[in-house]
């Protein structure tokens, strides 16, 4: 898929040219987005740090004017000149005298009663009267103050004290007689739930919290369990006072931390804004930014195609003559009127094709030529060969006048020779090739007689294929002259023919006297030296019919030589699969050319 691609976008100038528009837009907008974003990112920080550090403080100053608040009604309830007094009877005292009481007490607070739960007024030993200002309120109210008295909760010098119990906070003072500091009783107020929370005045974001001097949670913006109190007020004691710090709070990532101790009540408040919240509006900014850029893209990708078009008109004007050109017709010109650089190019192209069509009729030619006449030479050489060994062989016949052999050899010679004169193609099927080898075995069988066993085994599939003539005869001539007349005993010549894959595979397998491995190694080699007058042959035949393979098909086909001295020697032939005799040849699997 990648490959594909990579293939699709790099076939064409123009595709090209939009892609590095693409990549050079993105790269524009990928920058500008970055830069915008930490630049905008740092701003927006900054701009909440100082916003923060205000907002904790406000915070801190508004739970400072509610301890303010309940202090000062603390004060007017306890200091209370008939309030002291009747505490000072309460011990006897009747329910007219205790509805009295609860008159006085709501007096006090009745204008205050928005911010309650319960009103409870004891004296130094039991509980005396209760105003109760949200009957549906939190019934562990009860519980905690009604029940029973509690002396130590109570500061014993009179100061109030803020308590939290089962998420109630509760406002409590000892009543003493102003003159002598005698104990008179004790009040008790629970505020309601929200009466703190409205004074954090905090965002949905914001997470706000409230210790006392004790370190006690007296409020909570959220009730959120993931949020560690205990924690973050650890945190909050290392950090310094109003300085909002980036700090990392388990389980929510970065967070801009602030904590602020009131001036009033030495409480505690710790703040904490998710970074994200802060960073929304610079995403929201990189957003556009990537949106405008897409759209710059896509605008820029359709202006620089219209443009391209008649920029690369005259390039494909050149493409399309060089196609023509790929398939042999030289005689193509390019009309580019244009002064630029593709202007000379096609200018320089015309005098390039003026160039190779003199070059194809001039020296092409010539070459055509001389090499059509080194090709006949090399097939001229194999004949010689055949001739005089076959001649040889006559010779031999004659002085032991074997004159029926001498005819059978005569006749076998005729027909070698005949079929060579009417026959004059330079590919012929491998069964006519097989014709001439079994005629030339006829005349190497008289002259062997039994000396030598021959097996022939050709894949009846290669029989209509077509191989270059003369090129397995001078194989077996140089298996039987040089590997098995020399042997003592007898010896045996196997002729196989297989198909593999997209080649043909001829073997010529003897075990004759083998062949010496520095000659083996030469004995393809060009090296120019020749000797057909010789009586037994050079072995300029391998090389003569590997050299002539090469020139029709190229170097990846000609002849293998495995061999080892007196252990004989395999003479592989690899070949294309042919099955036209046409000329250039063509592969029958693949329908490539073949040879020149």
């Amino acid at each position: 898929m990648k490959h594909s691609l990579r293939t699709y976008l790099s076939s064409s100038v123009k595709r090209k040219m939009i892609t590095m528009v693409v990549i050079m837009l993105i790269f524009v907008v990928s920058i500008i987005d970055m830069v915008t974003y930490i630049v905008s990112f740092n701003f927006h920080l900054k701009d909440a740090q100082s916003n923060d550090a205000q907002k904790v403080q406000f915070m801190s100053e508004n739970m400072d004017d509610a301890i303010s608040y309940m202090g000062k009604l603390m004060d007017s309830i306890s200091q209370d000149a008939e309030l002291q007094t009747m505490l000072q009877a309460s011990q006897m005292m009747s329910y007219e005298q205790r509805r009295q009481l609860e008159q006085v007490l709501l007096a006090k607070v009745m204008y205050s009663t928005d911010k309650f739960e319960s009103v409870y007024l004891f004296n130094t030993e039991d509980f005396l009267v209760k105003l109760n200002y949200n009957p549906s309120g939190n019934p562990n109210i009860q519980d905690d103050v009604q029940s029973q008295l509690r002396k130590q909760r109570y500061d014993t010098v009179g100061r109030i004290t803020w308590r939290v119990n089962n998420g109630v906070i509760y406002v409590e003072r000892a009543i003493r007689q102003r003159d002598s500091l005698k104990m008179l009783g004790y009040i008790t107020i629970s505020l309601q739930d929200d009466y703190l929370k409205q004074r954090l005045q905090s965002e949905t974001s914001r997470y706000s919290l409230v210790f006392d001097e004790k370190d006690n949670l007296l409020v909570s913006s959220s009730e959120d369990p993931k949020i560690n109190a205990q924690d973050l007020l650890t945190k909050a004691k290392d950090k310094a006072v109003g300085v909002p710090t980036l700090l990392e709070v388990e389980p929510f990532g970065k967070m801009l931390f602030t904590t602020y101790v009131s001036d009033q009540a030495n409480w505690r408040v710790v703040s904490l804004v998710p970074l994200k919240e802060i960073s929304k509006g610079t995403e929201l900014i990189g957003q556009w930014i990537i949106g405008i850029g897409l759209i710059g893209v896509l605008v820029g990708v359709v202006l620089t195609w219209l443009s391209t078009k008649h920029l690369i008109a005259p390039l494909h004007d050149l493409k399309k003559v060089m196609d023509q050109v790929e398939t042999d017709e030289f005689d193509q010109k390019v009309d580019i009127r244009r002064r630029d650089e593709f202007g000379r190019l096609g200018r320089s192209f015309n005098r390039m094709m003026h160039k190779i069509n003199y070059l194809i009729s001039e020296v092409y030619q010539k070459e055509l030529a001389q090499r059509e006449s080194e090709f006949r030479a090399l097939k001229a050489q194999i004949n010689p060969h055949f001739l005089y060994n076959t001649l040889d062989t006559i010779r031999w016949l004659s002085m032991y006048g074997e004159n029926k052999k001498i005819e059978n050899v005569a006749v076998s010679l005729a027909h070698l020779l005949k079929s060579n004169l009417v026959d004059g193609k330079d590919m012929i099927p491998v069964q006519s090739e097989l014709d001439y080898i079994n005629a030339y075995l006829s005349i190497q069988k008289t002259r062997f007689e039994n000396k030598i066993q021959i097996a022939i085994h050709i894949e009846d599939s290669l029989k209509e294929l077509y191989i270059p003539r003369f090129v397995l005869q001078p194989i077996v001539e140089n298996s039987f002259v040089h590997g098995l007349e020399n042997k003592i005993g007898t010896g045996h010549l196997s002729i196989i023919g297989v198909r593999d894959s997209n080649y043909v595979k001829l073997r010529v397998i003897d075990d004759g006297v083998g062949i010496e491995e520095n000659k083996r190694i030469v004995l393809l080699q060009s090296n120019g030296e020749e000797n057909p007058g010789s009586a037994k042959g050079t072995g300029n035949g391998l090389k003569n019919v590997h050299k002539r393979i090469q020139m029709l098909f190229g170097e990846p086909y000609g002849l293998t030589i495995v061999s080892a001295e007196n252990s004989g020697t395999i003479i592989e032939i690899i070949l294309p699969i042919v099955k036209y005799p046409g000329d250039p040849y063509r592969s029958e699997e693949k329908g490539e050319l073949a040879g020149v």
